[in-house]
């Protein structure tokens, strides 16, 4: 992940357990789904990946 060679370490650590945990079960889309607000709610990505984040986030794929 590009994350880690940015050393966003914090990004990483919200978002990376609920992904390795995915099954696909709803309560793990819930949970990838929360994850990926707190990453785009601390704003500590650079512009260009929160604005792609806040269109994962929007997608239908985690709803």
């Amino acid at each position: 992940m590009r994350w880690c060679a940015r050393g966003d370490l914090l990004a990483l650590a919200l978002a990376l357990p609920a992904c390795l945990g995915h099954l696909g079960t709803d309560e793990d889309r819930a949970r990838l789904r929360t994850a990926l607000h707190m990453v785009h709610a601390a704003r500590r990505l650079p512009e260009d990946k929160q604005a792609e984040l806040g269109t994962v986030i929007g997608s239908a794929a985690l709803r």
